[in-house]
């Protein structure tokens, strides 16, 4: 297909309710008019705009722009407050170094944490922190702009992930057999420094929500005998306290592979898990599927940038196909971060797969879009 067919096939498909309205009846049960979806962050589409990660990230006025731009064009959220620190921002509070380039995204280059007797000098203090308190500052700006309502979306890593924000990952993996009372140490601080946050965004604003992502914990860097001794119950401790500040528990987003710790996040209590391209949501749904909702996984590389139109709309198919009936609900998604470049039209050709074959979406069928389409 061509764009410029996608253009015009785009049209026969328009969305008839908006995102509240479509989770709203989907999670009790009710068709939509099609499957729930996500697809990038705001700074993911800076590019699609001509800017750099750079000139994004230093200008409130140019994010606001492409927030609003994006919910036109590809059904983003539009602009909302975060606070999250992401996979890297207790290390960076704490002084871990990092690099933000012109037009990538950020990565940390070198760890505070050097040798275990440095670990009760660090101080994660959310009050007096520079970088912390920048966070508060922007999101309350942006509230402002939107007249002073809205929820803060907060959060960041799950244990294994903060930790080697802190100490080099190399250094970190060797502490868990070398090392294990201090590998411990400095996951119980990392959850006490994610758990601090929240507590305390949570003092700031009225309203927040909680996102995690935990990559480090995956089992492409730690096998599954590791996970259930350091990073499962450095988890468990995580939710508990973040149930207790907020009243729920957040989902997961686990980068690489995860199967063998299905049953590790079903008994952990995750309501909903996001799920990388490298596994099989089919196989997924079969394990988890009656205990959470899932979400996932178009490629982000090899199909979402580096595809064709087709082959976008391809994988969609596969995904609907293999996970839209999941019992307790899904979402479409791209299996990691959107990489920036991504063309347009295949950002295009996602949203209008979804609407066309996703069409008539309920919680535990597949799509009626598919029936209707002769798919299956």
């Amino acid at each position: 297909m061509t764009y410029e067919e996608l253009k015009k096939e785009m049209e026969k498909y328009p969305d008839t309710m908006n995102n509240m309205e479509r989770m709203k009846l989907y999670a009790a049960g009710m068709e939509v008019d099609r499957i729930p979806f996500s697809l990038a962050g705001n700074d993911s589409y800076a590019s699609v705009y001509g800017y750099t990660q750079k000139e994004y990230r230093e200008s409130l006025d140019l994010q606001f722009d492409v927030a609003n731009r994006a919910k036109e064009d590809f059904c983003g959220s539009g602009m909302f407050a975060s606070t999250s620190l992401n996979l890297r921002g207790v290390g960076e509070a704490l002084g871990s170094k990092a690099v933000y380039p012109d037009n990538d995204f950020d990565h940390l280059t070198d760890f505070i944490l050097k040798d275990y007797s440095q670990l009760d000098q660090l101080v994660f203090d959310p009050e007096t922190n520079p970088f912390l308190q920048k966070k508060i500052r922007t999101a309350k700006e942006i509230l402002n702009r939107q007249g002073g309502k809205g929820m803060v979306i907060t959060g960041g890593a799950g244990p294994m992930t903060t930790a080697i924000s802190i100490r080099d990952a190399n250094d970190f993996m060797r502490d868990l057999v070398k090392d294990p009372e201090n590998a411990k140490r400095l996951l119980d601080f990392s959850v006490d420094c994610t758990l601090k946050w929240i507590r305390y965004n949570k003092e700031q604003f009225d309203s927040i929500a909680v996102s995690l992502a935990d990559p480090a914990t995956s089992t492409n860097l730690l096998s599954p005998k590791l996970y259930q001794k350091f990073s499962k119950p450095a988890t468990h401790k995580l939710l508990q306290g973040i149930k207790e500040i907020t009243g729920s528990i957040p989902g997961i987003h686990i980068c690489g592979r995860s199967k063998r710790l299905w049953p590790d996040l079903i008994d952990l209590g995750f309501p909903s898990f996001s799920v990388d391209n490298c596994e099989d949501l089919s196989e997924l749904k079969e394990t988890v599927g009656n205990y959470m909702k899932i979400s996932g996984n178009v490629p982000p590389v090899s199909v979402l940038k580096n595809g064709t139109i087709d082959d976008v709309i391809a994988s969609v198919i596969d995904c609907l196909k293999k996970g839209s009936d999941n019992p307790m609900g899904f979402s479409l998604a791209i299996g990691c971060q959107v990489p920036i470049g991504t063309p347009r039209e295949n950002l295009e050709a996602y949203i209008y797969a979804a609407r066309r074959y996703g069409r008539g979406a309920k919680k535990g069928h597949l799509c009626r879009g598919l029936y209707e389409e002769g798919l299956v």
